[in-house]
């Protein structure tokens, strides 16, 4: 049985509540960071309903282990040390247990999107494309997508064999600043490129943010690179968040 453990704030639907969002912050954040861009993205997916986790206090490693609100411990970022694995995995049940209060009020899972930025993007990665390996029980969750902002692929030498069955045919937008100094763009295009050639995900290119429209929300990897943003979401990703989740969970109640 899933007990939510996690604190978490809502920004309830405007419509009929039909599809579910789950933002997951990067470190240092908090489930409040994720309200400015919820707000903005509402007007546009009235029938969803937004959940903005706080992750446990830890101390992280990369900031002199301050205690700070992180999902798993980051010993640098150039990230060639060993991961926190146990954080990760523990992190996953967390999140799986939000998905699960979700699903038992009445959403398909076919309806919820995890979404993270920057470290929250690294877990929503293993989440939603992680299966019986990376959780207790359950072969994994087939979600309408997973939404990466400034993330990596963690667990990334051995993720190939941690994968569900549903991960194939999962929608993941990928969204990444080329000046990103943090998570480098180079890291993340890396990242999506193990996908494709380990994993066996398909993999499409945008052009500095120009999408291949005609494929975005579709099953694989769409990764956008945004021009001389740093360690952020700019107007452009954030819009195209808006046209991924419009896509792979419609209101099917609009008008």
């Amino acid at each position: 049985m899933s007990i939510v453990t996690l604190p978490f704030l809502v920004v309830q639907p405007t419509k009929p509540h039909t599809a579910t969002v789950i933002c997951v912050h990067g470190i240092g954040d908090d489930g409040r960071g994720w309200i400015p861009l919820t707000n903005e993205l509402a007007s546009a997916l009235p029938h969803v309903k937004w959940v903005l986790p706080h992750a446990p206090q830890r101390p992280v490693t990369v900031y002199n282990k301050e205690w700070l609100r992180a999902w798993f411990d980051i010993p640098s970022f150039s990230f060639t040390e060993t991961e926190d694995a146990p954080g990760m995995l523990d992190s996953v049940r967390k999140l799986d247990a939000l998905v699960k209060a979700e699903v038992d009020a009445g959403i398909p899972q076919e309806r919820i999107v995890l979404s993270g930025f920057s470290q929250g993007g690294a877990i929503v990665l293993l989440s939603g494309l992680g299966g019986r390996a990376v959780r207790e029980g359950g072969e994994g969750w087939k979600l309408a997508g997973v939404a990466v902002m400034s993330g990596w692929l963690p667990l990334r030498d051995r993720f190939k064999s941690l994968i569900s069955p549903h991960a194939l045919t999962m929608p993941v937008f990928w969204g990444h600043g080329t000046d990103d100094p943090l998570v480098r763009y180079s890291f993340g295009r890396k990242s999506a490129e193990i996908l494709k050639d380990q994993v066996g995900l398909a993999l499409r290119w945008g052009d500095k943010g120009e999408a291949e429209r005609a494929a975005f929300g579709s099953a694989g990897v769409s990764f956008l690179g945004y021009n001389s943003v740093l360690h952020a979401a700019c107007s452009k990703e954030r819009a195209d968040l808006k046209e991924f989740l419009k896509r792979v969970i419609p209101d099917n109640h609009s008008g």
